[in-house]
């Protein structure tokens, strides 16, 4: 057999004749534990009435004396343990409901009234589609009319669809729809489709006026609280004020400190001065109106009034109570004191601030300005000035002022005046020496204009080196200029430059050779090396042999034989060796060599050096 079902966690307390019964650690629910069970302590037993929660049950009076946290026992035999029971208990619940009086019928959307075969005296049917409702009455069913809410008001829309209840507002006024049919197009008020629902209200009477007429504040007036109150308008700021206080106006910031007046209208005035101020940079104070629209921050120009031509600005600082104004002035114009400023509001410089009349002249640094503008890439080659003079006998040398660009064009090299320079080392300044490297040696030196960028300073140098000098600290941009020449003493020889030609005092032979039919190649030791001049030369040459032709070129021209048909720039007319002589400007290479070839061999061939001409092209 089956053993009855139980249930026994935990302990109970209950008090004699009691009606609770506590539990702990006990977990009654609707599963474990159902009214109907049988409740057991001890030798006694109980039906369990109901369930108040997991620790609590109702009984009736406990007849089994007192009972403190003692064993028991519930016995599952609860009627609604038997299946089906407790589902014919609810559904006589739901019947009672049902029968209860006020039960609705809902009417569907289609028909016009309920089915009369539903229904129960008492009992209401609704139409929610309509908002229509009925009551049961002597066995049928009796309109009440329509129960529907109000809809949410909003603005007539004549192409919108209106239903019963439905707000409209129009011209001020709501209205609402109550014609059983829906529609549209019947614009309120047609009391065919709407009735009012609340009018436009009457237009309500003008309160008294919160303010005069508004004047321009004066002395010796007087001003009232109101209502009206007092309004002026300051004469210089331009702002408007209230009257707080009534009284007879005295002076208007005396009046304003004392709390007579308050600010209702900012006005875009601007300030004045007649603080006495020397036109200048740096911060500089003055004394303007109070209450001006101006703030921290702000940039203004002061300008004189009398001339316009005299100002200076800069951001400044502006105390509103007591008119105090702060300037830190950082671009001016015209000089003097004034008393006259007048305030105006002006823009941020931009970092190209140039005047469109000063033609550049307002540049702060105009040699930078010329590097961004790339103006040394156009300008390369050029040299100005920078003339040499060697006088010779003496153991310095001179340059005048001048301008060159440098080699590379990264810049113009400036010599704002003449510099004179000695054979010592290297050293900055007039007077001072010009040798780049190493111990002075016999012969040609270049010279050049040198330039520290960093600090713009401007000096020479000479050189063995014609393109590589070995350049001074801080100093990258050079030009050569031309060359002097060092004699074996302390002194350097005498040359004499004519633009861009340098000639010797005399004339000096560079070559006296016989030449032949062969090309023959030839230094001039009176020429500079390392770059190509153009040699001024006077060729002396005669032959034995009538008819013969020479010619002198430089070494970079394909040589032909001279002759009547080829040509020359020599010849032999006699059979007397009277020969000619002619002056030449032939073109040196790098090594300072021409070129020199003869029709017949015997040939007697004589060079005298008069100088060059340089291009200095770097």
């Amino acid at each position: 057999m089956t053993a009855l079902a139980s249930y026994s966690t935990g302990t109970v307390s209950v008090a004699a004749g009691g009606t609770i019964v506590s539990g702990s650690a006990t977990i009654w629910s609707g599963t474990n534990v159902r009214p109907g069970d049988v409740l057991q302590i001890g030798n006694f037993q109980t039906i369990i009435a109901d369930v108040t929660d997991p620790t609590h049950l109702v009984i009736p009076p406990w007849g089994g004396g007192a009972q403190a946290d003692v064993a028991y026992v519930v016995w599952k035999m609860s009627p609604q343990r038997i299946a089906g029971a407790q589902t014919m208990a609810d559904v006589s619940t739901l019947v009672a409901a049902l029968n209860t009086t006020g039960f609705f019928w809902f009417v569907d959307a289609a028909l016009a009234a309920p089915d009369p075969s539903l229904g129960s005296d008492g009992q209401f049917a609704l139409q929610p589609s309509t908002g229509k409702m009925w009551v049961h009455v002597g066995g049928a069913w009796s309109y009440l009319g329509i129960y529907r809410g109000l809809g949410i008001p909003a603005a007539y829309d004549n192409a919108k669809t209106y239903n019963l209840m439905d707000v409209a507002t129009i011209g001020g006024s709501s209205y609402v729809w109550i014609n059983a049919a829906s529609s549209s197009g019947h614009a309120p008020p047609d009391p065919t489709y709407w009735a009012l629902l609340a009018s436009k209200g009457e237009t309500g009477s003008t309160g008294p006026l919160p303010w005069l007429q508004t004047a321009t504040w004066a002395t010796g007036q007087n001003y009232v609280v109101g209502p009206p109150a007092s309004v002026v308008v300051h004469p210089i700021n331009k702002n408007i004020y209230q009257c707080l206080v009534a009284h007879v106006s005295g002076t208007f910031a005396t009046d304003l400190a004392a709390g007579k007046w308050r600010l209702i209208g900012q006005s875009a005035a601007e300030g004045t001065s007649t603080s006495s101020i020397t036109i200048g940079a740096g911060s500089i104070g003055f004394t303007t109106q109070t209450d001006l629209s101006y703030q921290n921050g702000v940039r203004l120009r002061a300008s004189s009034n009398a001339n316009i031509g005299n100002w200076q600005e800069g951001v400044c600082t502006y105390d509103p109570s007591t008119g105090a104004l702060l300037m830190f002035r950082d671009k001016f114009a015209g000089a003097g004191t004034f008393n006259d400023w007048n305030f105006n509001r002006v823009g941020q410089p931009g970092a190209g601030d140039l005047s469109s009349t000063a033609n550049l002249s307002d540049l702060t640094n105009k040699p930078a300005a010329i590097v961004n503008l790339g103006i040394p890439g156009l300008m390369l080659g050029h040299l100005s000035g920078l003339k040499i003079t060697s006088p010779g006998a003496v153991s310095t040398f001179s340059v005048s002022a001048g301008v060159a660009c440098d080699r590379n064009a990264g810049d113009m090299i400036v010599l704002s005046a003449a510099l004179t320079k000695s054979s010592s080392a290297w050293a900055a300044g007039n007077n001072n020496g010009c040798l780049d490297t190493g111990a002075l040696a016999n012969g040609f030196y270049h010279v050049f204009v040198i330039k520290n960028p960093t600090t713009s300073t401007v000096d020479v140098l000479m050189s063995k080196n014609a393109t590589a000098p070995t350049m001074p600290a801080g100093y990258t941009l050079f030009r050569r200029i031309g060359v002097v020449w060092f004699n074996s003493g302390v002194n350097f020889s005498a040359l004499l430059q004519r633009g861009r030609e340098f000639f010797w005092p005399g004339s000096a032979l560079d070559i006296s050779v016989t030449i032949g039919t062969t090309l023959q190649t030839f230094a001039l030791a009176s020429c500079p090396a390392g770059v190509r001049v153009q040699a001024l030369v006077n060729i002396i040459a005669w032959n034995a042999t009538q008819n013969t032709v020479w010619w002198t070129h430089e070494t970079g021209l394909t040589d032909n034989m001279p002759s009547y048909s080829v040509g020359g720039n020599g010849l032999e007319a006699s059979t007397a060796t009277s020969g000619n002589a002619n002056d030449l400007r032939i073109w040196t290479d790098t090594s300072a060599q021409i070129a020199a070839r003869s029709s017949n061999a015997g040939t007697s061939y004589r060079c005298f050096t008069r100088g060059w001409f340089d291009p200095l092209e770097g």
